[in-house]
């Protein structure tokens, strides 16, 4: 018997395939509609923390494949308002890469992006873009920097944790043999 696919469920599936397929093909790891940031494995976390000039392709073609946009279409083929789409999801998800990074090296004690899939931080960017501002990452009574953390306000508590991504970078390839 002939199994009976939804039109919707088809056109995710493929808008799925379509962003990932530059990650997997480059990665050799597996993703889907369900992947969140802390299924990537450590190789993966390294090379999307690279700078942007190293790791946007892999940005840029999952966000534009899962915008729905087509493989043909290049960063540069795009309007201008989508071009500063692209850009605003990109850099939202490069600092929620390395918040991942710090999370697994036991910097973070608080980091709510991992509840979400990549899928959703993309077709859903403003919604859980402000839900993550709204609980922001904190950093781990365990951190040797902590001391000086506590005695901040938010807003500089979270200043504090961004000067932090840096350094996470070499700490994780050093920690992880990458």
């Amino acid at each position: 018997m002939a199994e009976i696919v939804r039109l919707s469920e088809y056109r995710q599936r493929s808008v799925v395939q379509a962003g990932f397929k530059l990650w997997r093909r480059c990665f050799k790891e597996d993703f889907s509609a369900q992947t969140r940031l802390n299924d990537l494995g450590p190789s993966v976390l390294c090379r999307l923390a690279e700078p942007a000039e190293a790791s946007a392709i892999y940005y840029y073609s999952l966000i534009i494949g899962l915008l729905g946009h087509g493989e043909d279409v290049s960063f540069e083929n795009l309007d201008n308002r989508t071009q500063i789409q692209l850009v605003d999801i990109h850099l939202f998800l490069a600092d929620q890469i390395r918040f991942e990074m710090m999370r697994r090296l036991g910097w973070l004690a608080r980091f709510c992006a991992t509840q979400y899939h990549i899928v959703d931080m993309v077709l859903k960017f403003d919604h859980i873009r402000a839900l993550c501002s709204q609980d922001p990452p904190s950093l781990a009574r365990s951190h040797p920097a902590y001391q000086a953390y506590k005695g901040l306000i938010p807003q500089d508590q979270q200043v504090f944790i961004r000067r932090m991504l840096p350094s996470v970078f070499d700490e994780f390839r050093r920690t992880y043999s990458i």
